[in-house]
């Protein structure tokens, strides 16, 4: 396997990681009426922009994105990367 392969997928990951962390803090009263009630977590009384939905769906990209970065940082400091390029 190239070593690009490692620095692209990191690369990848860490914008994915950026660019939805961005939007959601730009959409926070979004994500305070998705988890509502939970964990004193009070909306405010405007209205979210972005539904529950797309809301979850950043969520999850976020968490993909961050546990792929930190996954390669993982291999990369371990030395375990060396391993897999061959």
């Amino acid at each position: 396997m190239p070593l690009w392969i490692f620095e692209t997928v990191y690369g990848v990951a860490i914008v994915v990681a950026l660019g939805t962390g961005i939007w959601l803090l730009l959409h926070l009263t979004a994500v305070a009426r998705t988890f509502a009630g939970k964990a004193d977590i009070v909306p405010s009384p405007k209205p979210a922009r972005a539904s529950r939905r797309s809301v979850r769906r950043v969520l999850a990209a976020f968490a993909a994105g961050v546990t792929v970065a930190m996954a390669i940082q993982v291999l990369a400091t371990m030395g375990l990367a060396n391993a897999l390029i061959g």
